[in-house]
């Protein structure tokens, strides 16, 4: 039995059961990387619209809320992995900088309950 928890590489389709931290990105699968895509990055437990037409599309669909944008691992299914931003504690476990069980448990930590 494996007990050690591993992370999709980057281009992969997200589902619910891949383990995401803060700092992760998903860009829309129909999207090219430019800054009308619609990317959306991985905040506490949630997904937050990174780019305006990310916020466009959701407010289209008539998910999530104007003033508090937020959206679930449902939302988000099938879209794809992107490099996370440096610094993030995504690009620290997949620079190898911290494993990903550490960064499970400072989001624990930061984000209880």
């Amino acid at each position: 039995m494996n007990d050690r928890h591993v992370i999709a590489p980057l281009g992969a389709a997200f589902t619910p059961r891949l383990i995401c931290t803060a700092g992760d990105r998903l860009i829309h699968p129909a999207d090219s990387h430019n800054d009308l895509a619609r990317i959306v990055v991985r905040w506490a437990r949630t997904w937050v619209p990174e780019t305006w037409p990310a916020r466009q599309y959701f407010t289209s669909l008539g998910i999530g809320d104007d003033e508090n944008p937020f959206y679930t691992d449902n939302d988000v299914a099938g879209w794809l992995l992107m490099q996370p931003q440096p610094g993030s504690l995504a690009w620290r476990v997949r620079s190898r900088e911290i494993d990903v069980a550490t960064a499970l448990t400072a989001e624990a930590e930061a984000w209880p309950g």
